[in-house]
Parts: C-alpha cells; sequence; structure tokens
C-alpha cells in the first residue's frame, strides 16, 4: 500500500496531528493500529504468515489481519477496512480490547502504538495477496501451546495481543 498519513496521539490516545506512516519508526510517534482475530464455525482462529517483504518482522505468524489506522479513521473502520484487504472476508466485528503497546524493534527500535484488537466470526474463504504468504488455522489451545513453545515463529506483537485478550478469547461466547 501507498504511504498515508496516520494520527500521532499522546498517551491518553487523543490525535495531537498527523504524519506520513513512513516517518514513524525515525520520529518514533505514537499511533494507532488494529488487530483483528477469526474464528470459524469450528472454533479455529486464523493465523496470517506475514509476506517475505514486510518491513518488520517478515515471515512471522500474526493475526488474521492488522494494520494501521490512517488519519481521521476509527478504530473499528479500520479493523474492517484491513481484514477486507488481507483476507477479502467482511463479517461484523466486537472490540475485544484496546491497549498501548510498545515493541523493540532491533532495525527501528521501539515502535509505540495504541492497539484495538477485534474478534468476528467468519466462515469464508481467505483469500491470500501480497501482505499475507500462508494461513493456518489453530484451537484456542492449540495456539496457546505453539506461543508458548515456539514464540520465535510469531510476531512479538501478536503474542502481546494473544496474551492482552487470551482470557476474554477462552470464555468469548459467540455473539
Amino acid at each position: 500500500m501507498a504511504d498515508h498519513y496516520v494520527d500521532i496521539v499522546n498517551e491518553r490516545d487523543e490525535v495531537m496531528g498527523k504524519e506520513l506512516k513512513s516517518k514513524k519508526t525515525k520520529m518514533g510517534f505514537i499511533s494507532r493500529v488494529v488487530g483483528v482475530m477469526i474464528q470459524d464455525s469450528e472454533g479455529k482462529f486464523i493465523i496470517c504468515k506475514r509476506g517475505a517483504h514486510k518491513k518488520l518482522e517478515a515471515e512471522k505468524y500474526d493475526l488474521a489481519a492488522f494494520g494501521n489506522v490512517k488519519s481521521g479513521e476509527d478504530y473499528r473502520t479500520a479493523a474492517a477496512r484491513e481484514l477486507w484487504e488481507e483476507l477479502n472476508i467482511r463479517c461484523p466485528l466486537y472490540l475485544l480490547d484496546k491497549f498501548y503497546q510498545e515493541v523493540d524493534d532491533s532495525k527501528y527500535g521501539k515502535i509505540r502504538f495504541f492497539c484495538g484488537v477485534f474478534l468476528g466470526y467468519s466462515d469464508e474463504k481467505t483469500k491470500l495477496n501480497h501482505e499475507v504468504s500462508s494461513f493456518k488455522k489453530m484451537s484456542f489451545e492449540e495456539l496457546e501451546a505453539d506461543i508458548k513453545k515456539n514464540p520465535g515463529k510469531f510476531c512479538q506483537g501478536f503474542i502481546n495481543d494473544f496474551n492482552q485478550i487470551k482470557e476474554k478469547l477462552r470464555f468469548k461466547v459467540r455473539l
């Protein structure tokens, strides 16, 4: 995707301005991102392997969809857009949590953002594109065990998001 503006926010998630996404790692400002977990009717979660070309954590497993909230966009709209762009899925999304997060990257340093994590239910067939090289489906228990056994297979942000929302996922009833 071409460069676009994202909102710069403060520690209370209040918009303070906007800047091009490409300048985030150099300037170190706080922005907003969304992540989407998708669960199918068998209770399995879709996780996606990031494409080899991705600037951060290429070829690691991540949420079903993940991306920046564009300037002026709200979290829910961004989550729905990212899910459509990355997996060609449309479904109702439910906010599980929104929280501040910092991820240390060996190349870019500390990346700071507020993350809104959503849950959706869908049996739609996923469609791969340039963002995602593959996907797989795992039960909650399989996912939790694999993260503990093989944390290097997963994006640091995914592990952080999963740990933040896992109790909500474990006990979530279908809405």
